[in-house]
């Protein structure tokens, strides 16, 4: 990673002196890693011929193949085309993407891109994936590009509303590309929060109801026990408690086999 703070060190050595430089730059440099390993948002570090020098752990999470094995290959023989996508060429359009990276020294965003990736639990077979990948340039003291930097979003999720945006801004063929850029990734980031927040009241439901089933279960479970040993509810309670902590077994599965073992009919024996 050092290799990404060719300006700092440069700046470094002009006020610290060469000396107070190193220390610097390995100051600088343990801070931006710790940043890089941190971050949510999934970064990979390619040399100009797309060698994968490095990965966040969000970037190896995201695609499903651990650092170790993403770190020293070929960035288009790693996410080798699907079949079904021959007709799209969507490595072509991703690499068209990059060398204009390389050539102007300028980030570029590709807004929408589908690219399938290997699905890591069925080798040959392919995962459909849509991302939002913004590939930025890394520059040394002169200005040259000696790596090139990619965040990657997975916008599968929420493929078909930014469909509709992109066909909504293409409608206004007049309007600069910065300006379609800037009002695609303020809808699209809309987008994703309204969906988020669906998706985070969908889930507190569901916590709720089945925290509200484990407590009907238990409540049942303390009934079973006080007519079973004439105890009172904190008694009975208390066993449930015993039985779950012995047992090693969650409380609500410990009451609902209770509640079983007292609906089952009588053994013949």
């Amino acid at each position: 990673m050092s290799r990404c703070w060719t300006k700092s060190e440069g700046r470094s050595v002009e006020r610290y002196g060469s000396a107070g430089a190193e220390e610097e730059v390995d100051r600088i440099t343990a801070h931006a890693r710790g940043i890089f390993d941190a971050t949510s948002s999934a970064y990979s570090l390619m040399d100009p011929e797309y060698v994968i020098l490095d990965v966040n752990p969000a970037f190896a999470e995201l695609v499903g193949i651990s650092a170790a094995d993403l770190v020293g290959r070929q960035a288009f023989e790693v996410f080798a085309e699907s079949p079904s996508q021959s007709g799209q060429e969507p490595a072509r359009v991703m690499r068209e993407s990059l060398e204009r990276v390389k050539r102007t020294g300028q980030r570029d965003s590709m807004l929408l891109h589908r690219f399938d990736i290997p699905d890591p639990a069925r080798p040959g077979a392919f995962l459909e994936r849509y991302w939002s990948p913004v590939n930025s340039p890394v520059l040394d003291g002169s200005g040259r590009v000696v790596a090139l930097l990619q965040e990657v979003h997975d916008v599968t999720e929420h493929r078909e509303d930014l469909v509709r945006l992109l066909e909504y801004l293409k409608a206004d063929p007049d309007a600069p590309y910065a300006d379609r850029h800037q009002r695609f990734t303020e809808y699209s980031a809309a987008t994703m929060v309204t969906s988020g927040l669906y998706r985070s009241a969908r889930q507190e439901v569901e916590q709720l109801q089945e925290a509200m089933n484990s407590r009907a279960g238990i409540e049942q479970a303390k009934g079973v026990l006080m007519a079973q040993h004439h105890c009172t509810g904190e008694e009975a309670f208390l066993r449930l408690q015993r039985l779950s902590n012995d047992t090693n077994v969650r409380l609500k599965d410990v009451a609902a086999a209770i509640i079983y073992q007292a609906a089952a009919p009588p053994s013949d024996e």
